[in-house]
């Protein structure tokens, strides 16, 4: 079978490896139809987060059919349409015991795409407890975007909005800030998008929620959505990770900056308008306890209109033009704002019809 190899920064090759079939009573092998290039993928490849380990199978964001399971399995059968949860957890340690699964301490060499062979493959080989079958209304496609909203569920499970008027903001327009979007607004809020690029602008006006916007600028957003050039800032989720120097101090009192991005910056803030103006800064990544089923839920419903917000697919044999779509050029070496409408970009090793 075919698998994306990981070996360093910028060097990364489609190899022919052994066919991977279940061996352990437990387990669950996949045939991959979809798997989702996600942000960490992005900064994987360009050595912005330097994580994977030499020689690992990327990819994490999956959904496909079961291909074989073992004998104590009972939740799945052959053949099942199925989205893969990729980050399993050892439920004793610390983190894991007080809810915290995202950051358990065990979760090296299980991590798909980091640690553990991932799914830009042919196929995937993990365990019944982290598969969950797709009704037969909902697209594998939609599926394969199960993961990353379970990371957004389980940021916005963190925000505390002290109304639901508060002013908020969603910077960038890419995969993550489309789904913070839909999320907070099903929370009650009425988010506003801000992005740069104009083909990603232009992509994300018509796939946002009744009621929300998106603009160029912070400026603009402020001026034409809140009608006021000095809109408080209540709520900010930063999908970039870039900018809490420069909007902490226009923060509202009780305000809340969220960062998601995963790209190294150093920020110098005012601790004194921490704690007079009651601020808080936080950061959130991957899933929590429950927020997988929780996202699956919100797919499966269609309350999240996740198909919508896929923007390519490509064939597992063409990912290079699948990278570069998010702006991500291997041939170059170049990482930089995507220069056309793109959002979720799939990669697909099977059958594209499904």
């Amino acid at each position: 079978m075919k698998a994306l190899k990981y070996h360093s920064a910028w060097n990364v090759e489609l190899r022919e490896v052994p066919d991977l079939h279940a061996t352990g009573d437990d387990d669950v092998v996949v045939d991959i139809r979809y798997c989702g290039i996600c942000g960490t993928d992005l900064g994987i490849v360009s050595g912005n987060y330097p994580v994977a380990v030499s020689g690992v199978t990327l990819g994490h964001e999956a959904s496909g059919i079961v291909a074989e399971i073992g004998p104590a399995v009972t939740s799945v059968a052959v053949g099942d349409r199925v989205v893969i949860n990729p980050t399993p957890y050892c439920g004793r340690c610390r983190m894991c015991q007080t809810q915290r699964i995202n950051h358990c301490v065990n979760k090296h060499g299980t991590e798909s795409g980091v640690s553990y062979d991932g799914a830009y493959a042919d196929r995937y080989r993990t365990t019944s407890a982290f598969v969950h079958r797709v009704p037969d209304h909902v697209s594998l496609r939609a599926a394969a975007l199960t993961e990353p909203l379970s990371c957004v569920v389980a940021g916005a499970r963190k925000l505390r909005p002290p109304s639901l008027t508060a002013n908020t903001y969603v910077i960038g327009a890419g995969p993550l800030g489309l789904l913070y979007t839909w999320v907070l607004s099903l929370k009650g809020l009425t988010p506003v998008v801000v992005e740069h690029s104009p083909a990603r602008l232009e992509f994300a006006r018509d796939r946002l929620p009744d009621g929300t916007g998106a603009y160029e600028s912070l400026e603009e957003a402020r001026g034409k959505f809140f009608n006021d050039p000095q809109a408080p800032l209540d709520i900010v989720v930063d999908t970039t990770s870039m900018l809490l120097e420069e909007l902490f101090p226009q923060m509202a009192c009780g305000g809340t900056y969220m960062s998601i991005g995963l790209k190294e910056k150093r920020a110098s803030i005012d601790t004194m308008l921490l704690a007079d103006r009651s601020l808080s800064v936080i950061g959130s990544i991957d899933s929590l306890h429950g927020s997988f089923v929780e996202a699956f839920h919100l797919i499966t419903s269609g309350r999240i209109p996740a198909e919508r917000l896929i923007s390519d697919v490509v064939p597992l044999e063409q990912y290079r033009r699948g990278f570069a779509a998010l702006g991500c050029d291997i041939d170059t070496r170049r990482f930089g704002p995507a220069d056309q409408a793109s959002c979720k970009v799939l990669i697909a090793p099977g059958d594209l019809s499904e």
